[in-house]
């Protein structure tokens, strides 16, 4: 996948019409195709996916439940507004659980699997001299879920996706807007490297600091917030 248009990440497989509802829109929140406030109308979005109001409705209510959607006004939904504070504690969240399933992954991955790793993280590298920050914002899911995929725990897996999709409007929307620490730009090429050793706890630790960045970043901004009242 190498372009935020694509549909669905590679590791979906859609079984009915409500399930590619519901994973195509949390896609769009994972890769930050909405932004904060966005608002969802429900006919809106039955007009693009060509389909009736009935199970786009029962999608968007069931990304509602799970939080990664606010329900607004009558037959809409909207991203919640940013607040910092909140981001910042499902970054921590994030953190802990995806060096959980690095730990577990590394002794399952296959050499194929790591040479797919180094690729994606060379081209991640690319991506951010290029500024080609769409690129990198899918690039960098795969990486991750390939690595999260190989942990063999589906409930760990579903859980550290969630987190995603209720952080992407607001990841990516930093990603657009910052420029990346050097440190941080090659992480993934070091993450890939301690795999390759099957240094499970190197591994675990570098994908940690790499989310733990979420956490510095708007917890700067919670801190900004609170001077400003």
């Amino acid at each position: 996948m190498t372009s935020s248009k694509a549909k669905l990440p590679k590791n979906v497989t859609v079984t009915s019409l409500n399930d590619r509802i519901y994973q195509s829109v949390k896609w769009s929140l994972i890769i930050g195709e909405y932004f904060p406030g966005s608002v969802l109308s429900i006919r809106s979005l039955a007009k693009k996916m060509g389909t009736s109001t009935m199970p786009v409705r029962e999608a968007l209510t069931r990304l509602s439940s799970e939080r990664l959607l606010q329900s607004s006004v009558k037959r809409s939904y909207k991203v919640a507004e940013l607040d910092p504070k909140r981001v910042a504690d499902q970054f921590f969240l994030r953190a802990r659980l995806e060096g959980i399933a690095t730990q577990l992954a590394v002794p399952n991955l296959t050499p194929g699997e790591i040479d797919e790793l180094e690729t994606l993280a060379q081209m991640m590298e690319r991506d951010i001299d290029t500024g080609s920050n769409e690129n990198y914002i899918v690039r960098n899911y795969n990486f991750h879920f390939s690595i999260y995929a190989a942990s063999r725990n589906e409930e760990l897996f579903w859980s550290i996706e969630r987190l995603w999709a209720q952080t992407g409007p607001y990841l990516a929307q930093v990603v657009r807007s910052q420029n990346m620490p050097e440190e941080w730009q090659l992480l993934h090429t070091q993450v890939a490297k301690a795999i390759r050793a099957r240094n499970a706890g190197k591994a675990a630790k570098l994908i940690e600091k790499d989310i733990s960045w979420g956490v510095s970043t708007f917890a700067a901004l919670t801190e900004t917030e609170q001077q400003r009242r």
